[in-house]
């Protein structure tokens, strides 16, 4: 049996301590929350950092001193995420620069955001690179459209194939636009007919109190979680968390209701071709 990779996600590049007073924004408390977390169930935990005014930054230095921190305590028991987010902010460059600072085990990068139209060849520059250096790519996908594209490039070799994995991104940041349940079969009936294409573990991710049940569902069909304060801060029960670790425990319980095995990092590291040669 394939174990389930569970993924904090505890902070996101949008919230801060207004939103929830838990929320992890220095070093300090992203490191905390990252050993939470593991301790209640994820194998990876997906970090962004933030400067001394909460805003969300790409800050090689500042990844550095979160990954030492983890280390230090935990060793490679959680396998972190960076990410490369640019919210609007910073150009395909900058989120270059940024994975090279930290040279970090694993990075998510959203498609759109490093191959915007008719920039490509910069992105897939980065991609190349990324495999030949052994850094574990996770490509954010926030639609049909977006994995048609994915697999366009695949296909014309402009994104390498070894070891990929994706994430499917259901609803947005808008209040108006939480998952729903509905937007994974797009992705899945997709998905499922690729014939050359080996797109490896996937994973889902939803906005507002429906995450549960979209990351339920995605697990029944084999798919892996991303959860925590990034997306949604409410339990099933429509309470507030305490923290991402809360939800964490939640769905590990769940996970394990339905009969699956929750991944170490170990696991993860094995499932997503990290250490095997990328």
């Amino acid at each position: 049996m394939t174990p389930t990779i569970i993924m904090a996600a505890p902070n996101g590049a949008r919230k801060t301590r207004d939103d929830h007073p838990n929320l992890p924004v220095t070093v300090e408390q992203i490191i905390e929350e990252s050993i939470a977390c593991n301790c209640a169930g994820a194998a990876m935990a997906h970090l962004h950092v933030r400067d001394q005014t909460q805003t969300h930054v790409l800050d090689a230095g500042l990844y550095r001193e979160v990954l030492a921190g983890i280390n230090e305590t935990i060793g490679d028991d959680l396998l972190v995420q960076i990410t490369t987010e640019a919210v609007g902010r910073y150009t395909p460059q900058e989120q270059v620069a940024c994975v090279k600072g930290v040279m970090p085990e694993a990075v998510s990068v959203a498609l759109k955001e490093m191959m915007p139209s008719g920039e490509e060849a910069h992105g897939s520059n980065f991609y190349h690179w990324a495999n030949e250096s052994g850094i574990h790519v996770q490509h954010i996908l926030y639609d049909r459209d977006d994995l048609i594209r994915f697999l366009s490039f695949v296909e014309n070799k402009k994104i390498p194939v070894s070891h990929p994995s994706l994430l499917f991104v259901l609803g947005r940041y808008a209040s108006d636009s939480l998952g729903k349940v509905d937007e994974l079969s797009p992705f899945i009936q997709l998905k499922d007919k690729q014939k050359t294409t080996d797109l490896g573990p996937w994973f889902v991710c939803a906005f507002g109190q429906s995450e549960a049940d979209c990351i339920a569902e995605a697990i029944k069909q084999g798919g892996h979680a991303r959860v925590g304060f990034e997306n949604n801060s409410l339990l099933r029960t429509g309470d507030e968390a305490d923290s991402t670790a809360q939800i964490i425990a939640q769905t590990r319980d769940e996970i394990l209701s339905m009969g699956k095995t929750v991944a170490t990092a170990q696991d993860a590291r094995k499932l997503l071709g990290i250490g095997q040669g990328n």
